[in-house]
């Protein structure tokens, strides 16, 4: 026990010196046609078809896993007995179905699923690299350049509507993002009927989805792609 825990330890460490951990997460943005939208339908049962074929590869893999576990323990029973030793192994010590994982498959559905929706149905995926672990050792970013200062307004003058224009259109927006409000969402020029999901995020956009697609292209948009319903 100690021996394992030293182990686990050890590979702490080791993880932690290496780094962050990233990953890759995915925003899917839906074609604004009708043909791309009956071509996402079509990518999504592909999807699952694919996904139930990971699910039938994996229960074959235990299956014949355990039966082999079975045979060899049987085996070495036998040859125990015939040696006059005691047993002291069971089943589940020849037993390897643990390494009949099948995420590697269902990452591949979600490749193609990707490749579909993006190449073949006019969707836009949009890549975002995403630190899991460690992140505590990420580096900072640099500080951005510090914005040019603007010139003063002159004493008894408006401000111009250009100016005023987008904290109007800010606040328009975060009064439309409240949770189940029914709004509209800019996209490509086009406007799609969608339901706000949450409260705007820290930075500013807010999480709705789209009521005539699956919840796999829920994503949180600008304030300003916000209108009434």
């Amino acid at each position: 026990m100690l021996r394992l825990l030293t182990l686990c330890l050890a590979v702490m460490a080791l993880l932690s010196a290496c780094g962050p951990v990233y990953e890759t997460q995915y925003s899917l943005v839906p074609p604004s046609s009708a043909e791309g939208r009956l071509c996402v339908n079509q990518c999504q049962q592909n999807r699952n078809y694919c996904r139930q074929n990971c699910g039938m590869s994996q229960q074959a893999c235990v299956n014949e896993a355990r039966s082999r576990a079975l045979y060899e323990y049987q085996s070495y029973v036998n040859r125990q007995q015939a040696e006059k030793k005691p047993i002291k192994k069971s089943v589940s010590d020849f037993d390897r179905s643990y390494s009949c994982g099948n995420s590697s498959c269902e990452a591949r559905c979600e490749a193609d699923y990707r490749d579909c929706f993006g190449g073949s149905c006019g969707g836009q995926v949009i890549a975002k690299r995403v630190c899991t672990a460690f992140c505590d050792q990420e580096k900072p970013a640099p500080a951005p350049a510090a914005a040019p200062m603007l010139s003063p307004i002159p004493p008894g003058a408006s401000p111009s509507p250009m100016a005023t224009a987008p904290a109007a259109g800010y606040q328009a927006g975060a009064s439309l993002c409240q949770p189940g409000m029914r709004v509209e969402v800019q996209w490509k020029g086009d406007w799609y009927p969608a339901t706000v999901k949450d409260k705007p995020r820290k930075d500013g956009r807010c999480p709705v989805h789209y009521d005539e697609y699956s919840t796999e292209d829920d994503e949180a948009v600008s304030l300003r792609r916000i209108r009434p319903r």
